[in-house]
């Protein structure tokens, strides 16, 4: 029990996002990256890029965008409840359009679709989505936490080789074999449990890091939420805390039909325990 306590001050709802830029290590880069694609895109384009930021919360990069380069056609998506009120704050008097819906709802053809921080939380199913309203000669900029690389060797191999990618319960499987024997009665190959323990290993180091990190800018609710993530990332079955090593995610990309064109690292000169963000341009 305290003597004494006064309230802290509540943060406002939606301003994590602002919070991680200060206390959450390469997320600011990351947003300077996307803010140069999107400025070389539309200059290339010769006219105003229709642009859809998908799942984006309550819209505090999609703002940004907004704000430094104003001559877009921007709209933004998202169906989490507890988000929406904030989105729709945070674009009243914009000529940014607000879509609520869920992501399949959507129809209109768009010349950049922006994934960015959100790929880990999504249904697989997403990217068919995106597939389907992209324009010929559009973009995705998918940038996100990735788990710093875990696959090498022959993990490495097993994944350049998958004739499909499937995460079953959090254990990558990678071909129709293993994935029927999944679904007869549960099979996980030995193969797949180790790739998952060096996934935990090396997410357990890359947490570390973050929240001293936050901690060393006296980030202490920045330290906080990604303890609390940590806890959710290290559950192997929790699906809504899922990240896959880059590998993984550019092989699920390419057999999903995108090309990937470019990957931007936000700390290429770290070593790899310590290289989570990445940004990628991926066209059809």
């Amino acid at each position: 029990m305290f003597d004494a306590q006064k309230k802290a001050a509540d943060v406002p709802k939606g301003d994590v996002s602002a919070l991680m830029r200060i206390g959450h290590i390469q997320i600011e880069e990351g947003d300077r990256i996307i803010l140069d694609i999107v400025r070389r895109f539309a200059t290339d384009l010769g006219r105003r890029p229709r642009i859809l930021d998908v799942a984006c919360g309550t819209g505090f990069f999609a703002s940004r965008l907004l704000r430094t380069i104003p001559d877009v056609d921007l709209m933004v998506q998202e169906d989490w409840p507890a988000a929406i009120e904030g989105l729709k704050r945070r674009f009243v008097g914009t000529n940014a359009k607000v879509f609520t819906d869920p992501l399949s709802n959507w129809n209109e053809p768009v010349d950049i679709v922006l994934s960015w921080g959100t790929h880990h939380h999504q249904p697989r199913a997403y990217l068919d989505q995106v597939k389907r309203f992209l324009a010929p000669g559009g973009l995705l900029v998918l940038g996100d936490e990735f788990c710093p690389e875990y696959c090498i060797g022959e993990h490495a191999q097993r994944i350049r080789h998958a004739s499909e990618i499937y995460i079953a319960n959090g254990y990558i499987l990678t071909n129709g074999e293993e994935i029927t024997a999944y679904e007869k009665d549960g099979t996980i190959p030995e193969i797949a449990r180790e790739i998952e323990k060096l996934r935990l290993q090396m997410l357990w180091r890359w947490y570390r890091y973050v929240v001293d990190c936050a901690m060393e800018r006296d980030c202490l609710d920045v330290a906080v939420f990604e303890l609390r993530a940590a806890r959710d990332d290290l559950k192997t079955a929790d699906a809504n805390e899922f990240k896959l090593s880059p590998l993984t995610v550019e092989k699920e990309l390419e057999l999903k039909g995108f090309e990937m064109r470019a990957r931007h690292a936000t700390a290429p000169d770290e070593p790899v325990e310590k290289q989570s963000f990445f940004i990628y341009e991926y066209t059809l």
